[in-house]
């Protein structure tokens, strides 16, 4: 029932890099404080603890979101750390701990008067939730916004089943409880913390969605790549960690199943690759609006009449550290928003590298599997419908790289080089007083991207930083790079994970790079914020210069 199966390989050294919680500092650039390196930890138990906060938090009226400035509202009022799972136990172990506990939700983003039911299991007598919106809070990186009653759990005992086709793993739980999103629940990215009477926890994690709000920028999180590394159940999109060859991986994945414990403790990439941009977006005080992968579907594709309703009335749509698994409706709204002047930010690497389908479950909930078969032979669809074979979005029959939208493409993972700035002068870097050839330590780390093809690139895009990096023996180039749209748009590209991650100087141990990056990402935060960055900032070709061709090592 709680498998408690390591993460990947690859996850790992995501989150080596990274810690298990990230956070971001004070804009004030004359210091880099941490908050984690300030903030002390939670020692009671989940249940006391939040019977204080719950005590002390008072929740406000109906938050007027449609109202400019309502973010910086937000973040005035009380925070709390009671969030946080602070266990100091090994990833192996979770799943042995007394009162352990998991569970999903069956929506991966909610919308007002949207009902959101919970799917739980518990060896404890009784357990309950707390829903915790996550932004900046004066450091504290939480607020409590709801709390349910003590529920009474019958343990279930359903097996997780496995299709033997497909290899796909699904709880086969009943719904545990359920709740309504109201006007108390402000747009954000949300914690559901469930929390057992015999002090075992877990997050799930989920979106709000008000497309009401105001808000310039949209924060996207990466739900798709989330649930292709989810081991629960005994494998992943890339890995057996059960009996038998490690490579009789999953090649369709379910969303009916919890994040496994040892992922983050159920809260998947959130923390290390999202939360510390989040933070920084909300102590800067920019009004944002909050999505999923699977929104980005909805919109690109108009189901449910939701064509472009994610970057309606929005002049910037963010993706975070790792954003790998791109539906067809995923990379048809970015490239509409694109051609419609909405600026796009990659604050990370390798994203829309696979393309995958999104399918519905068993009961006909749509968007609740996600196939992913890589090899166009294997793919049951590939003979009926060539278009929507679930291979990289660069090979035959799509033929469709990366970089054509994103400017740069995925080459390498698991190395570790130095972000090397080559254009100190240009706008992203003001203020960073960043110098021509400066080095910035390890910046360049977890998953990288460089350079791709010359013909499948802009012709103007402008190469920020770069450098060599070594991987299997092989010389290849990193390539940070902007390029502006004819319709207005801008569009960057950090090329590497790192990036969100060095938003912390407690994470990162580096207050010379923190500081630069957390500079240069406001600077992108705000320009996109105004508007058409592209218009705003033209870039200038250059690219040609950098370009190199791998080698190998000497």
């Amino acid at each position: 029932m709680f498998p408690g199966f390591p993460v990947s390989r690859r996850v790992f050294l995501a989150l080596g890099a990274s810690a298990v919680v990230a956070a971001c500092s004070s804009t004030d650039e004359s210091r880099v404080d941490s908050v984690l390196g300030t903030q002390p930890a939670t020692t009671s138990t989940p249940t006391s603890t939040v019977a204080t906060v719950a005590n002390t938090t008072t929740t406000p009226s109906v938050a007027p979101y449609t109202s400019p400035g309502w973010l910086a509202a937000e973040n005035s009022l009380e925070g709390t750390s009671a969030w946080r799972i602070d266990y100091d136990i090994s990833s192996r172990r979770r799943a042995a701990m007394p009162g352990v506990i998991e569970g999903f939700a069956d929506t991966t983003s909610a919308r007002p008067g949207q009902t959101v039911s919970l799917y739980v299991a518990t060896a404890a007598p009784t357990w309950h939730v707390e829903a915790y919106r996550m932004g900046f809070y004066g450091g504290t990186l939480g607020r409590l916004i709801w709390r349910s009653d003590e529920l009474e759990q019958p343990w279930q005992f359903e097996e997780p089943s496995m299709e033997r086709e497909t290899r796909m793993h699904v709880s086969n739980w009943a719904a545990a409880t359920s709740f309504t999103v109201d006007d108390t629940w402000p747009p954000g990215s949300y914690l559901l913390k469930l929390v057992s009477s015999a002090e075992g926890a877990q997050y799930v994690p989920l979106t709000v969605r008000r497309d009401e709000c105001s808000a310039s920028l949209v924060v996207v999180s990466a739900v798709t790549t989330w649930q292709a590394y989810n081991p629960w159940g005994g494998r992943s999109l890339y890995e057996n960690f059960g009996a038998g060859s490690r490579f009789d991986r999953s090649k369709v994945v379910s969303f009916d199943r919890p994040y496994d414990l040892a992922y983050n403790w159920g809260s998947a990439d959130f923390l290390t690759h999202e939360l510390p941009l989040i933070a920084l977006i909300e102590e800067l005080g920019i009004d944002t609006a909050y999505a999923t992968d699977i929104d980005l579907h909805t919109s690109g594709l108009g189901e449910n009449d939701e064509r472009d309703a994610v970057f309606a009335n929005r002049s910037a749509l963010l993706t975070t550290g790792h954003d790998e698994y791109y539906s067809r409706g995923m990379r048809t709204c970015l490239e509409r928003a694109r051609d419609a002047g909405i600026n796009l930010a990659f604050f990370g690497a390798n994203a829309v590298y696979r393309h995958v389908r999104l399918e519905p479950n068993k009961d006909g909930l749509p968007y609740r599997q996600m196939a992913n078969y890589r090899s166009i032979n294997d793919d049951p669809l590939s003979k009926t419908d060539p278009m929507e074979a679930t291979v990289q979005w660069r090979n035959a029959p799509l033929n469709a790289p990366e970089s054509e939208l994103i400017g740069v493409q995925y080459f390498a993972a698991g190395i570790t080089a130095n972000l090397r700035v080559v254009n100190p002068s240009n706008w992203v870097f003001a203020d960073t007083d960043a110098r021509n050839g400066q080095a910035f330590r390890h910046l360049v780390s977890i998953e990288v991207d460089g350079l791709g093809p010359p013909g499948r690139e802009p012709e103007n895009l402008e190469v920020l930083a770069t450098g060599p990096v070594n991987y299997k023996d092989s010389v290849y180039n990193h390539a940070m790079t902007y390029y502006s749209h004819p319709s207005g748009a801008g569009i960057i590209a950090t090329g590497t994970i790192a990036w969100i991650n060095a938003l912390d100087a407690a994470v990162w141990s580096d207050e010379v790079t923190t500081k630069f990056v957390r500079t240069a990402t406001a600077n992108i935060l705000r320009a996109f914020a105004a508007g058409p960055c592209g218009a705003a900032h033209p870039s200038t070709g250059n690219a040609g210069r950098y370009r190199s061709s791998v080698k190998p090592r000497e």
